[in-house]
């Protein structure tokens, strides 16, 4: 099965990096630079699916998108072109993949739009809360939080305890250990909101993600 995979991967895309339309999913019709030995569940519409309903569930009336660990930055190219959507804000403390980022901003025409901010540090000063805070109070709402960074999302969410009472703000956190997703889950509903786990879908065992983590899924938050 694993070969035949690999071989329709190989027919459909070849092979190595380079951009690609993608034709399927949450991401249809954005061109993205792909690796089509590792990352072609984009292109099928695959990657992280389970989020995509929810994705368009809480951006619904978003004015501000912020990307916490945005990565490649597809996400960030899929929030540009939301309708009505002011303020897009991406966020990734690894270096290596802003050149990729950077590609996939030129490839669907987002490089030099006003509405795109990039950072590499979350926290720009010594004092988290207060640069959070300071970032938040400048936003247009309600605003859309995707949060992604590998361990970092309970100290994140800590740092805006305040913030997750007063603003329009709903959140799709991505955790990786049973103990973090439990804490996070608690800092959500002690601030009022209601909380859905997404968890990975049965047909997974077919087309896995390839992930080190052995736990890892998502918490969906919102206030009516």
């Amino acid at each position: 099965m694993k070969a035949v995979k690999k071989r329709i991967k190989h027919l459909i895309l070849g092979e190595g990096r380079k951009p690609r339309r993608i034709p399927l999913g949450l991401y249809r019709g954005l061109t993205l630079s792909i690796d089509a030995g590792q990352e072609s569940l984009f292109y099928f519409g695959l990657y992280e699916a389970e989020t995509n309903p929810w994705l368009r569930r809480l951006t619904q009336n978003a004015k501000t998108f912020i990307d916490v660990g945005a990565g490649c930055g597809e996400l960030t190219a899929w929030a540009l072109r939301i309708r009505g959507m002011e303020r897009v804000l991406s966020y990734d403390v690894s270096p290596s993949r802003w050149p990729i980022f950077s590609d996939n901003m030129r490839l669907n025409g987002w490089d030099a739009d006003p509405r795109l901010t990039k950072v590499q540090d979350f926290f720009p000063s010594g004092d988290q809360v207060s640069a959070v805070g300071a970032l938040f109070e400048c936003l247009p709402e309600p605003i859309f939080m995707k949060i992604d960074v590998d361990g970092g999302e309970e100290a994140i969410l800590s740092c805006m305890s305040d913030l997750l009472k007063r603003k329009k703000l709903s959140l799709l956190v991505e955790t990786h250990s049973k103990q973090l997703d439990d804490a996070c889950f608690k800092i959500l509903q002690s601030a009022g909101y209601k909380c859905h786990r997404i968890q990975f879908a049965w047909w997974r065992r077919i087309f896995p993600e390839r992930r080190p983590e052995a736990f890892n899924q998502w918490i969906a938050a919102w206030r009516d």
